[in-house]
């Protein structure tokens, strides 16, 4: 079996292009990176773009609001001054180019009917089986209407701790995990370690597996981090560093 974990680049690697960009993307997968992960919000006019906030004033200056403002106004936005907001025709457009690659498409979405239309649209794309529709684990049932709409698209789940990692998976109806913490929150990290020593992350993982359950963590933005997660045997780590990751596992 092949033990190194395929590299997974959260928001694209942030600390390498504008983050949930497609400049990020593509720079993510000629890295090496086997997947990305984006946050999809919908606009005023219904449609899907790649942003994390709430509002733009973080990433381009402009205190917009996502949910109430048309995507013609956010077109002509840039990110961190760089690249250009994505639309998700230019994420699925992506994906069709790159036909080995996965992508993870983080709902922050007002219901679950709108999880179930991003799905349609991923299928439209015929690129489903290579997209997961991601969730926290308080928020099952958009992986569910995402699912009942497309039975073949991926669902996968994120745990706020790593203490029962099958149940929460069979629970969410998903066949991956993505566990771990987020840089930009305080305490979570150390949070995430001592939950993996006291509920035995690696047998976890073992067990998962087992039941067809992937397994990836993160978000590990240093060579000890990247190290640790191998050694608990996961199948992918998140990062917002892909050259680094990749000469972690890789070498060179």
């Amino acid at each position: 079996m092949n033990t190194k974990p395929r590299i997974l680049a959260h928001r694209g690697g942030l600390l390498n292009a504008p983050e949930n960009t497609i400049a990020a993307f593509e720079l993510a997968f000629s890295n090496g990176a086997a997947g990305v992960e984006c946050d999809i919000r919908k606009t005023r006019d219904g449609q899907f773009i790649a942003f994390h906030d709430r509002t733009a004033k973080r990433l381009t200056g402009h205190n917009w609001p996502i949910a109430a403002t048309a995507y013609g106004q956010l077109k002509h936005l840039n990110v961190l001054g760089k690249a250009p907001i994505a639309h998700l025709d230019d994420i699925l457009n992506l994906l069709i180019l790159n036909p080995t690659r996965t992508c993870y498409f983080e709902q922050v979405l007002e219901n679950p009917q709108d999880a179930a239309k991003l799905a349609l649209e991923i299928k439209k794309a015929g690129v489903q089986r290579r997209a997961y529709i991601l969730a926290f684990a308080n928020k099952t049932e958009y992986l569910r209407a995402a699912k009942n709409a497309v039975p073949d698209i991926g669902a996968a789940v994120i745990p706020f701790l790593p203490s029962d990692i099958l149940k929460t998976a069979l629970a969410s109806g998903a066949g991956a995990v993505c566990a771990g913490w987020s840089p930009g929150w305080t305490g979570t990290r150390e949070l995430f370690k001592l939950g993996a020593k006291v509920f035995g992350l690696k047998e976890q993982i073992r067990t998962a597996r087992a039941a067809g359950i992937e397994v990836s963590a993160g978000v590990a933005n240093d060579y000890y981090d990247v190290r640790w997660l191998r050694s608990e045997g996961v199948s992918g780590i998140w990062t917002d560093d892909v050259p680094m990751a990749a000469r972690v596992i890789y070498g060179g």
